[in-house]
């Protein structure tokens, strides 16, 4: 069993699961790969203590302050290479970017591809900000939660890209 809330944000609806001991994820509505991992069944619309905290670090992190994600324990998920390629982007500072080529390099994977891959696939919109990668060519490049979303974070962060 899973607990869920949902939390307007202001790039949209987030869904945010946790079990007792950790986050599970957090989904913006609609995004590639929502809520992947979990039947519908196994959801319940209540919160938890995890959910209180995840809830309060949205607030702050909203309000343009910079809340650590650290605070947040995260549910042990992902494949052996996702947790490496999702690390790397936990090291990424607030207001700051990578490119997938710099990741790939940090973790000693050519594939540019395959850790474009891992980085759509993170469960944790935000908490793990996969936002702050941007392709070597200097475009927004994609984003699960989409560009809206992704314009809107880099900006709250204070980044500013080269291109459309």
């Amino acid at each position: 069993m899973y607990y869920r809330q949902y939390y307007v944000s202001p790039i949209g609806r987030l869904s945010l699961v946790a079990g007792e001991e950790a986050l599970y994820g957090m989904w913006l509505e609609g995004q590639n790969h929502f809520q992947t991992g979990l039947k519908e069944e196994e959801l319940v619309d209540i919160s938890n203590p995890i959910l209180e905290v995840t809830k309060k670090w949205l607030q702050a992190y909203f309000k343009g302050e910079n809340p650590s994600p650290d605070d947040l324990p995260l549910a042990d998920r992902g494949t052996v290479f996702q947790q490496k390629v999702w690390s790397a982007l936990r090291a990424i500072p607030y207001g700051q970017s990578s490119s997938y080529g710099q990741i790939g390099k940090a973790i000693s994977c050519q594939s540019a591809q395959a850790v474009g891959t891992a980085v759509s696939k993170n469960p944790w919109l935000i908490l793990i900000p996969c936002h702050r990668v941007l392709p070597s060519s200097g475009h927004l490049g994609n984003y699960a939660a989409g560009e809206y979303a992704k314009r809107f974070l880099l900006r709250l962060e204070g980044l500013r890209f080269d291109k459309p």
